[in-house]
């Protein structure tokens, strides 16, 4: 028996599989694959996968993360090869190794978000301006209903750059079990605050970070 990491990539028409139907869809695929799957024992066996971080739907990502359980070792090489031949269009596998840090240890993730707005002339500065707010107020839902929290201290902007008509900002935002926040938190917000139509032309998570930014794998 044998744990392994697979880092993939989620992209294209695949950004709208939701993560419980991405579960499934991996399963179908291991199957598929005839890698030799480790199944739970029991009454109702069934294949182990973890996922360690959910990806908002619509999102695209270079880094997902999935671990899984095989009862052989096998070369990376040939795992990788036949997991996507087996996958379909928009997720495909790129790196396959031993689980070396747990789901706990995720505290951050990047990303890469484009951005236009035809009736803003100068997009750049209001994001800007945007950032620069003392506080960024949003609605969160709670057990208890809606509350307000401030969400700026929870950013780290690592660029913002404009090209032609479209805006490129990368961000790191937390993540993992001490707080988790939605790239699509941010944008609405912006959103709001512009007060005019901002298109998301794309959003993906670039990477996932451990204690102290270290990649996580």
């Amino acid at each position: 028996m044998k744990d392994y990491r697979i880092i993939f990539e989620k992209k294209g028409i695949s950004k709208y599989i939701s993560h419980l139907d991405l579960n499934r869809c991996m399963i179908r695929a291991i199957r598929r694959s005839g890698l030799p799957a480790w199944y739970t024992e029991g009454f109702h066996p069934h294949l182990y996968l973890m996922f360690p971080l959910a990806l908002s739907l619509g999102t695209e990502s270079i880094c997902e993360v999935m671990d899984f359980r095989l009862t052989e070792e096998l070369p990376p090489e040939e795992i990788l090869e036949k997991l996507n031949s087996a996958l379909p269009d928009g997720l495909h596998a790129v790196s396959v190794g031993e689980p070396h840090m747990q789901a706990t240890d995720i505290t951050a993730a990047e990303y890469l978000v484009k951005l236009s707005a035809p009736e803003i002339p100068d997009l750049k500065s209001v994001l800007e301006n945007f950032l620069n707010q003392p506080e960024i107020l949003i609605q969160k839902k709670t057990k208890k209903g809606l509350k307000e929290i401030d969400i700026k201290p929870m950013l780290t902007i690592k660029n913002i750059d404009m090209q032609e008509q479209n805006l490129f900002l990368t961000a790191i935002l937390p993540a993992g079990n001490d707080g988790n926040l939605n790239i699509n938190v941010l944008t609405d917000a912006f959103q709001n605050y512009a007060d005019k139509p901002i298109f998301i032309k794309s959003a993906c998570r670039t990477k996932i970070f451990s204690e102290n930014y270290q990649d996580f794998f």
